[in-house]
């Protein structure tokens, strides 16, 4: 990102990414000591990942597991007044449409997702997805009680 960048900027940055799984361009957005929490993510996914080489590793897998996810009807709002040389933190809510490439279902969910942006990288991310869907779009099955 540009040093012109905005927090904002940033945010939609990493959705472009992800519609394009670009893990380098991942790996450059992200600061070395990035946090990700994923807190409804399905076993075997961690719910917590910290520092920028676990978090790559762990992101290095999507290509293998789902198409470009189409990530659309985004919103980004900012959570409080930018302050220079202060981390900013945003909220997003955005909607995906992929396909999971082991079984060519449909995967799209929702999420609402909270970052924070420092010195024109992601520091932080809290991501919150349905993981019904997620697996069901692996094929997994659901039964009523």
């Amino acid at each position: 990102m540009t040093s012109s960048a905005t927090g904002g900027d940033v945010v939609r940055a990493y959705l472009d990414i992800m519609n394009r799984l670009d893990m380098d361009a991942f790996a450059e957005l992200v600061t070395d000591d990035v946090v990700v929490a994923l807190p409804y993510a399905p076993d075997p996914v961690p719910q917590r990942t910290e520092g920028k080489a676990a978090v790559v590793a762990l992101y290095g897998g999507f290509p293998s597991l789902v198409a470009p996810l189409g990530f659309h009807d985004v919103t980004v709002r900012p959570l409080g007044a930018a302050e220079e040389g202060r981390a900013e933190d945003f909220l997003a809510t955005y909607r995906s449409d992929s396909t999971m490439l082991a079984t060519g279902l449909p995967y799209r969910n929702d999420y609402i997702s909270l970052f924070t942006v420092r010195a024109g990288k992601l520091a932080a991310f809290t991501e919150y997805f349905d993981p019904l869907v997620f697996r069901l779009a692996q094929g997994a099955t659901v039964s009523g009680p």
